[in-house]
């Protein structure tokens, strides 16, 4: 074999393992963001109806999306902080939490523990 020829082999070699390196990262990043964002979008309760449990929790008024994210995921609220985090963010009452003592149970979606907590916001939508 002469020196054109491996040159040429390495080239294509090279080339192919490129090629399904970048084929493999774009699907292990896209399978981690639809999986991540599924989580945010399909709320989930942290428990059934049966198995709930009643938890008290107390916000300020003006509290930030990270520390009410840390303080539902403290109280077993939420199974995922940084999800918590994100739906606190992407949804509707993200600065309209209003500060008190409320009443929540696991089997609470986030939106219907966001509507306990925003109770401005839900007379509007009503």
């Amino acid at each position: 074999m002469n020196n054109k020829s491996v040159r040429m082999i390495v080239s294509i070699s090279l080339n192919a393992v490129i090629i399904v390196l970048g084929i493999w990262i774009i699907f292990s990043v896209g399978t981690t963001g639809y999986s991540f964002g599924r989580n945010i979008f399909d709320e989930k309760a942290v428990s059934t109806s049966e198995d709930a449990r009643e938890v008290e929790i107390t916000i300020e008024d003006k509290v930030t999306p990270k520390e009410l994210a840390k303080q539902l995921y403290n109280l077993g609220l939420t199974e995922d902080e940084q999800i918590m985090y994100f739906q606190i963010i992407l949804s509707d009452y993200k600065d309209k939490f209003v500060g008190g003592t409320y009443n929540l149970n696991t089997a609470m979606k986030p939106s219907e523990m966001f509507q306990m907590m925003c109770p401005e916001t839900s007379e509007q939508n009503e």
